[in-house]
């Protein structure tokens, strides 16, 4: 259990705290930890639920109101957990019951722990109660409880190593869930050896989407697959250093992340998973609005939020990805959307106060529609604006295709077809290369020039349909953001019209 979670309720009540709000999933690990805290102080220990009452005491109230009219009495425990409670507290005759009793818990030096799984607590409680969020369970945490499933079997204890691989592709789980992945594991194979971890993970994997939406994301791309973007990649690279051991050492912390505005297929995707292969982290692609649409499945939107950034946490180090994160928050710059502005709210408070090493990209294509408060220094360490490509990057990024399909670049004119592809993004420039193998393919042949010359001939790129979006995004990036391609590319084109 974690220390500081049980250091901070005890050092809380030591000061006079007498209600207290746990928040959650974890409820038998929670009343656990509660009752270590009241027998570390020698003091009485009771739960409450509307099934069984107070227990361990003979008391049957199993309703709220009779609850508190127990712990006005003698026979009141120390400490009191109720369960559930957070639905209780929509009665504003049982929060004014409450309060009511506030002063004489104080007086008594008792406390009422409320354990629930998301935080509904009314204003009228809001200066009575301390909050506390119970965190995932560390690695330790995690060994004891692998540790217990492998001592339980009559079979011989899997390897060290493998033993602590488990235990890592574990983070991020609850303790049950954590139990149920350790299981799964172990049936598949008892070493816990490769077959037992992908277990492991498949099992978290499929937790983490459907719980938290939080995908995990395979990453096999490298800084070199992404064209252009030097500039981004350079200032990547220096960040990486920072995840050494020397790096905190020589007075560095790890770095925050980064936000990626700009044109539509120019390669905003693709740079967040080679800014994970770089630092040499997992990355995590956070579903935005599916989490902050969880209200509308009866789960609140902020606790949702909060539990898909503490299971980010929990992992670290690893890199976060957030796409396309205005539409996460839309509606919270301008206003009218109280909702969202809590939640964006919540969200850049974690960018600013978090401590774990989770280096976060996010990524924007209409600025229009992105908070001010994401732009504010300290919720990332830096901001690029990704253009198209300047004719360097498409040769760069059309050999890239090439070979990714088995084909030499030198045996092309790619620097004559980079230049007849000018304002096409990186997206569209891979659609001639693919275009093009499809019509040799068609015709029973190998690629040619002309295939991709007649695609690219063909092709209506974005910039043709959107000229006036770009250059106005353009025009915004001016002295708000870094150019992520090279420092003396020319790409303000609207510059010459």
């Amino acid at each position: 259990m974690p220390v500081d979670v049980a250091r901070e309720v005890a050092e809380l009540w030591a000061a006079g705290t007498s209600v207290f709000y746990l928040v959650t999933h974890e409820e038998a690990r929670a009343v656990s930890m509660l009752e270590a805290v009241a027998a570390r102080a020698d003091r009485g220990f009771a739960v409450w639920s509307s099934h069984r009452g107070l227990h361990p005491t003979a008391v049957e109230a199993r309703e709220p109101l009779g609850v508190l009219d127990v712990l006005e009495t003698e026979i009141a425990p120390a400490m009191a957990v109720l369960l559930d409670f957070h639905d209780a507290l929509g009665d504003h005759k049982v929060v004014r019951r409450l309060r009511d009793l506030v002063p004489r818990l104080a007086a008594e030096d008792r406390c009422v722990v409320i354990v629930a799984p998301e935080l509904r607590l009314p204003d009228a409680l809001a200066a009575e109660a301390a909050v506390v969020r119970m965190p995932l369970p560390d690695e330790a945490s995690l060994s004891a409880a692998l540790d217990d499933l492998v001592r339980a079997s009559s079979e011989p204890p899997p390897p060290p190593d493998h033993f602590d691989m488990a235990v890592r592709g574990a983070r991020g789980l609850t303790s049950a869930q954590a139990r149920r992945a350790f299981l799964r594991g172990l049936l598949t194979d008892r070493a816990l050896g490769p077959p037992a971890i992908s277990a492991i993970l498949a099992e978290k994997r499929r937790i983490l989407s459907r719980d938290l939406g939080l995908e995990d994301v395979e990453v096999h791309e490298k800084p070199e697959d992404v064209g252009g973007l030097e500039t981004f990649k350079a200032w990547l690279f220096e960040r990486a250093q920072a995840m050494a051991p020397d790096a905190q050492r020589f007075g560095l912390t790890p770095p925050r992340g980064v936000l990626l505005v700009g044109v539509q297929g120019c390669g905003k995707s693709l740079s967040a998973k080679c800014a994970a292969s770089q630092l040499g982290v997992p990355l995590l692609r956070l579903d935005l609005p599916r989490v902050l649409g969880a209200g509308a499945e009866g789960r609140s939107a902020e606790e949702s939020l909060a539990r898909a950034l503490a299971a980010a946490e929990s992992v670290a180090p690893v890199a976060l990805w957030v796409d396309e994160i205005e539409k996460g928050f839309a509606g919270a710059g301008r206003g009218n959307d109280s909702r969202a502005a809590r939640l964006l709210g919540a969200f850049s408070t974690w960018l600013q106060e978090r401590s774990g090493a989770v280096f976060v990209v996010a990524t924007a294509n209409d600025v229009t529609a992105l908070p001010p408060e994401l732009l504010r220094r300290g919720r990332f360490d830096e901001l690029f604006f990704v253009d198209l490509p300047d004719p360097r990057a498409r040769r760069t990024i059309l050999a890239v295709h090439l070979r990714r399909r088995g084909r030499d670049p030198a045996e092309y004119d790619v620097a004559a077809l980079a230049a007849r592809c000018e304002h096409f993004s990186g997206a569209e420039l891979e659609q001639v290369v693919i275009g093009g193998l499809h019509r040799a393919f068609a015709a029973g042949r190998e690629m040619d020039d002309a295939d991709m010359r007649y695609v690219a001939q063909e092709m209506v790129p974005l910039y043709a349909t959107y000229e006036e979006s770009i250059k106005a995004l353009r025009e915004w990036a001016i002295g708000r953001c870094r150019t992520a391609g090279r420092q003396d590319a020319v790409v303000d084109l609207f510059r010459r019209v």
